[in-house]
């Protein structure tokens, strides 16, 4: 199973695509001590919502941070990684299935990307990116398998 993470290339296009349109818009936490930020305090006990689609959309840390750039991941220092890109969490409370789906994935796109063609109508062309990646109007995609 170990063998998807020698395909580096299909690990950034994953990582990049979770960056953009991330499947959980947040993260719940709780406050273990007070916590201050900018002259306010958060008090100990109170619920914490952390917006991962904020985190991965900054351009502090993200070049051209609303174009998709799988390349961008070649580069991208291990700690930065870490502590700016949480898709599944992070620390101990990362999802359970973080690798699991990882592994789906690339095994998805390599079939996917070497057994079939597309052809992609997007109607109206109408994208919008809250929290999570919308198609207004409607995406329709024709699969075909590829002729050896």
């Amino acid at each position: 199973m170990g063998r998807y993470k020698s395909m580096n290339f299909t690990l950034h296009v994953i990582n990049e695509t979770l960056r953009l349109s991330n499947a959980m818009p947040g993260l719940f936490r709780k406050a273990v001590k007070d916590i201050p930020v900018k002259g306010n305090t958060i008090p100990t006990g109170w619920t914490i919502l952390l917006v991962t689609h904020a985190l991965h959309l900054t351009s502090n840390t993200f070049k051209d941070h609303l174009e998709f750039n799988p390349w961008r991941w070649k580069d991208l220092d291990s700690l930065v990684i870490s502590k700016n890109f949480m898709p599944f969490g992070g620390g101990l409370r990362q999802c359970a299935g973080a690798e699991f789906s990882r592994a789906y994935l690339s095994t998805f796109l390599h079939v996917w990307l070497t057994k079939y063609r597309w052809t992609t109508i997007i109607k109206g062309a109408r994208i919008s990116g809250g929290p999570m990646l919308a198609f207004g109007d409607g995406t329709h995609i024709k699969f075909s398998e590829k002729k050896n």
